[in-house]
């Protein structure tokens, strides 16, 4: 009764969201997972892996490459990158077997499917998530940059007329929990069970499956 009187003086504040319709109420429910590092080698333990974006060239270092801290716990370690020279280089840490095409992922299968930080780097999203598709893997986590972390949205300079970004140079997107579960389910056959915001919520994290594998 209080709350319905108080409502009706206008001394309970709406949300911001309420006043826009239910067309753009985009409702996501998820967990936070603090470290992103702690969480992929927990999902990856004795597991046989096909890492996407192993390279992380040209910013290699080695006491921080995930592929590497990955080699040590999984069962088996496939890295996919597309980059040649950094897939020669990280061979020099990580002898295990390497991929550059969907195509020769063929007859080929996973326990899991990591594509941690690459969606936001290649060309043509639709492609890259429909090639997905044809992974033959148990459970897919496909990660990216989430735009409305607080840290994102502090650290960039805005003036009059001129904003400066802190971003990779190679980024061409931001994404959301939203959008980033949207596009993995408009663009592939991924059906999209969970979603994580990693490492202070700075990363989306969703985990998927194939809706075509029973």
């Amino acid at each position: 009764m209080i709350k319905k009187i108080l409502n009706k003086l206008g001394l309970i504040k709406k949300a911001n969201y309420t006043l826009h319709g239910d067309f753009w109420q985009q409702e996501v429910n998820f967990k936070s997972i603090d470290d992103r590092f702690s969480f992929f080698e927990t999902i990856s333990k004795e597991k046989k892996v096909l890492h996407f974006g192993c390279t992380d060239w040209p910013i290699f270092d080695p006491s921080y490459n995930l592929h590497i801290k990955l080699a040590k716990v999984t069962k088996e370690i496939n890295g996919f990158d597309i980059d040649e020279e950094g897939i020669a280089n990280l061979k020099k840490y990580v002898d295990q077997p390497y991929y550059s095409t969907f195509e020769s992922l063929k007859n080929k299968h996973f326990d899991v499917c990591l594509v941690p930080e690459t969606i936001e780097h290649v060309d043509n999203v639709r492609t890259f998530l429909e090639g997905l598709s044809t992974v033959n893997a148990d459970v897919f986590y496909i990660t990216a940059p989430n735009c409305f972390a607080k840290v994102h949205m502090e650290r960039n300079y805005y003036s009059k007329n001129k904003i400066i970004e802190v971003v990779h140079p190679d980024h061409n997107c931001w994404y959301s929990p939203f959008t980033l579960k949207n596009q993995i389910q408009k663009y592939s056959n991924l059906k999209v069970d969970e979603v994580f915001l990693l490492n202070n919520d700075t990363m989306v994290c969703c985990k998927a499956t194939n809706k075509n594998i029973a």
